[in-house]
């Protein structure tokens, strides 16, 4: 009998210490569950990276865990999702010279002069400016730059990133003149002289001529952004808009464990990344999601590319532009549906709005498991 006690007793104790409970518990917080009734709890266990419990602290104290946090009162949310963001072009632009908030396009100027040296692979690249905010609410020109900068390639974009202003050495570069045409934007041209303002598809012209940096500079530049938006509490971004290599390079650093950021990534809508993901399929991991791609409609309202019903009230007859003809439009998204990916669509205008919703109705055929989007 004592023989079986004893057995007993040992099947026992070996299935109450098979280990911690839960990794981790947070108590003596306010934490916000966003559960169906938005309950708010003072404690929770996580367990694998995942919450496993919640309750009053004295409930979940009880779990056994090697790592007990009092949060001292503080608040706790879920994690936030940016629905539609740029997180690798941000990375990127975080070493370059942001002039946000500038009221004047001569504060920019102080600011590029003060920033010289800041070179971007041997350009001057700002990132930022509004002419909206400026007290003189008007586009800027290139005199000024050239004669600040004749040397030095100048790239400046607008906040939206849908407009750019360049000096003549940028000009120079890309090969831009008077008789350069572009389809899907606008290159501006005042007096019979190239301005140097570029709007939308005209951007990529000059754009396009900047050096990639390696990787080691782009690692760098992600582990940055990823801790911005750690510290403000977003935890998923939406990326709208990558190319196959850039989303490899994040899928690497997310496999090394050192990208630990969600991402969802629209794929940027060229033949090249569609053949390569048409091929590949679609990618679904804890951290990674890759099913959709992304096209442009339209522009953007502050630099005059929304593409409207109405004309704009300060530029008469002009109605925005589309940056792809109807057609190329409705044949990207009979491919991407034929091929079982979803499509996301950049729409400003009410003109691109009405155009994109007709055109999703006439290729899905009423079918709405698709989740295709209106990007803004």
């Amino acid at each position: 009998m004592k023989k079986i006690l004893f057995y007993f007793a040992l099947i026992f104790s070996i299935s109450c210490n098979k280990g911690p409970n839960a990794d981790a518990i947070y108590y003596n917080g306010k934490i916000y569950t966003l559960d169906s009734s938005f309950s708010i709890v003072e404690a929770m266990a996580v367990k694998d990276g995942k919450i496993l419990a919640t309750g009053t602290s004295a409930e979940l104290m009880a779990y056994d865990a090697p790592v007990k946090l009092d949060l001292k009162g503080k608040i706790v949310y879920p994690g936030f999702i940016d629905a539609h963001c740029h997180f690798y072009g941000y990375s990127m632009d975080l070493k370059k010279i942001w002039l946000t908030g500038s009221h004047s396009f001569a504060e920019i100027l102080d600011t590029l002069v003060k920033n010289k040296d800041q070179l971007f692979m041997g350009w001057l690249f700002g990132r930022g400016w509004d002419q909206n905010d400026w007290t003189i609410q008007e586009f800027p020109d290139r005199n000024k730059l050239d004669s600040l900068f004749p040397d030095v390639p100048v790239f400046l974009m607008r906040i939206d990133g849908h407009a750019a202003l360049v000096n003549s050495k940028a000009l120079e570069i890309a090969g831009i003149t008077i008789n350069t045409k572009v389809s899907g934007g606008e290159i501006i041209i005042k007096n019979g002289k190239v301005t140097g303002l570029l709007i939308d598809n005209a951007v990529d012209l000059v754009k396009n001529k900047i050096p990639e940096p390696g990787d080691v500079y782009k690692t760098d530049a992600l582990l940055k952004g990823q801790r911005n938006c750690f510290a403000v509490g977003i935890t998923t971004v939406d990326d709208a808009g990558l190319e196959h290599d850039k989303i490899e390079l994040i899928e690497k650093m997310q496999s090394a464990h050192e990208l630990k950021i969600r991402i969802y990534a629209m794929v940027t809508c060229d033949s090249g990344n569609r053949a390569y993901y048409y091929k590949k399929g679609k990618i679904k991991t804890d951290w990674l999601n890759v099913r959709s791609f992304k096209i442009y409609a339209d522009g953007a309202l502050g630099s005059r590319g929304a593409a409207l019903l109405q004309p704009y009230s300060d530029q008469a007859n002009h109605y925005g532009f589309l940056l792809s003809d109807i057609d190329s439009i409705r044949n990207y998204a009979e491919e991407i549906a034929d091929h079982g990916f979803q499509l996301n669509t950049h729409c400003i205008g009410d003109s691109a709005n009405r155009l994109m919703l007709n055109i999703y109705k006439e290729v899905l055929k009423g079918d709405k498991t698709r989740r295709w989007r209106i990007e803004h």
